[in-house]
C-alpha cells in the first residue's frame, strides 16, 4: 500500500479514536457506572476508575500520534512494532465484543454493537497494514 494512503488511514484512525474517547464518557452515563459501582468496595471502584483513565489516556495519546505524526508508525523499527501491537490490540477488542460481552445486551443495542464492531475491525486493519506494508 502507498505510504501516503497509509498516513491518511492512520489519520482517520486517529479521528476514530478521538470518537472512542468521547464515547467512553457517554457510555459512563448510559451504563450508569456511578450507580452500578456504588455497591462495590472502595478499592474495586478506584481500580475501575484508574483502569478506565489509563486506557483512555493511551487511546488519546495514540490518536494524537496518528493525527500529528502518522509517519512515525510507518517504516522500519519501533513504528512497525507499535503498529503491530495496536493491530493485535484492536483485533482482540473484536474478539472480546463477539465472545465475552453479554449477548442479550448486544442484541438490544444491535446498531451500536455493529457500529463499534466495525470501528474495531477498521482500526485493527489500519494498524496491521501500517505494521506489515513497506
Amino acid at each position: 500500500m502507498n505510504p501516503h494512503h497509509l498516513e491518511t488511514a492512520l489519520r482517520i484512525a486517529g479521528l476514530m479514536m478521538v470518537g472512542l474517547v468521547a464515547a467512553n464518557f457517554v457510555a459512563a452515563k448510559r451504563w450508569r457506572y456511578r450507580e452500578n459501582l456504588a455497591g462495590c468496595e472502595v478499592m474495586v471502584r478506584q481500580v475501575f476508575h484508574v483502569h478506565c483513565a489509563y486506557l483512555l489516556a493511551i487511546i488519546a495519546a495514540l490518536a494524537l500520534l496518528c493525527l500529528g505524526w502518522p509517519s512515525l508508525l510507518l517504516g522500519k523499527g519501533m513504528g512497525r512494532v507499535i503498529g503491530g501491537f495496536f493491530g493485535v490490540f484492536w483485533a482482540s477488542r473484536v474478539i472480546v465484543q463477539l465472545a465475552y460481552y453479554d449477548q442479550d445486551t448486544r442484541r438490544r443495542d444491535r446498531g451500536w454493537d455493529f457500529f463499534f464492531l466495525g470501528v474495531f475491525v477498521v482500526l485493527s486493519a489500519i494498524f496491521t497494514l501500517a505494521a506489515i506494508c513497506p
